[in-house]
């Protein structure tokens, strides 16, 4: 059994894990949320099911993303855009009948995209927001150093940072190099309550609060 990677949470304050059916349980999708684990700012999920909001009506969207170790970037992938305007049961169906083949390039899936060699473990930052890509392929950057913001790019249905540990650089074939991964360090909520954890394996429903000062 391959040990897991351990690595710094890529992001910063409150934050859940929602894989939706048929999600790797070794890739993350990760949302900001509010003490209510909310995803949403003054809107509700019903009007996002049924209805329309917009990006900026969600807390993820244009939040910071950090390198989870230090390493090097082999690729630095912007320019796809986002889309602003969100209706959950319309973007599902535009994406389960019209969406893009599972076949390179990658964008296409992952909007704008980040990949770091760090060391033999390849991270995955997917769907960041068009213009916000802030390193380029060959630097090398530090653990903790930002790298672009959370946006709505590639096939994505709301504004979410989709974080994977990969054994190789190439994403393809989809999701057959996934590694384990733990957070080096991390609170979170159980039963209301907020407990500190190192060595944390992230799971589907966690709510997750990461401090702005991280080791």
């Amino acid at each position: 059994m391959v040990a897991p990677v351990v690595v710094r949470p890529p992001i910063r304050g409150q934050w859940a894990i929602f894989n939706p059916p048929g999600h790797p349980k070794l890739a993350f999708d990760l949302l900001a949320v509010d003490e209510r684990k909310n995803p949403y700012k003054g809107v509700s999920l019903a009007r996002h099911l049924l209805s329309r909001i917009t990006v900026e009506e969600t807390f993820a969207w244009g939040r910071p993303v950090y390198a989870a170790l230090p390493g090097k970037v082999v690729v630095a992938a912007d320019g796809a855009p986002d889309r602003h305007r969100l209706s959950m049961l319309r973007d599902l169906g535009a994406l389960l009948f019209f969406g893009p083949k599972v076949a390179p390039p990658f964008s296409n899936l992952g909007g704008n995209y980040v990949i770091l060699d760090c060391g033999g473990v390849y991270l995955l930052y997917a769907h960041l927001r068009c213009g916000s890509v802030s390193v380029k392929a060959g630097q090398s950057v530090a653990a903790g150093e930002p790298i672009g913001e959370v946006g709505n790019s590639g096939s994505s249905v709301q504004p979410h940072l989709h974080f994977q540990v990969m054994s190789s650089a190439e994403p393809f074939p989809l999701f057959q190099n996934l590694v384990p991964m733990v957070f080096s360090h991390v609170q979170c909520k159980h039963r209301g309550q907020w407990q500190q954890e190192t060595a944390h394996a992230p799971r589907n429903g966690d709510h997750l609060l990461v401090e702005e000062a991280a080791p």
